[in-house]
């Protein structure tokens, strides 16, 4: 019977140094949980920042490509309007000829 106490004393203290251990690993289990939500999330946010640079440094392209076109633009429109000036200057050459 000793034995059977003694096996019962010490199933006992192992039940209450599991109990502990529980109340321990509980606050760091919690604190792990966060600090994993927080990796994820800074990883997230490291994600979302390369996707909006990529966007931004897309967005310049387009905008100096834009800048090229108009300064294509600008000089046709310059050459034509200078074409039309001597059409103009010729045509009214050959009116008062008349």
């Amino acid at each position: 019977m000793a034995d059977s106490a003694d096996i019962r004393s010490a199933a006992d203290r192992l039940n209450q140094a599991l109990k502990g251990l529980e109340r321990s690993l509980t606050p760091m289990l919690e604190n792990y949980s966060r600090l994993e939500k927080t990796a994820n999330e800074s990883e997230s946010f490291a994600e979302d920042r390369t996707r909006l640079a990529q966007e931004l440094d897309d967005s310049k392209a387009r905008e100096d490509q834009f800048k090229r076109r108009e300064e294509d633009f600008n000089r046709l429109a310059g050459e034509t309007t200078a074409e039309l000036d001597q059409v103009i200057s010729k045509v009214r050459t050959v009116l008062e000829r008349d």
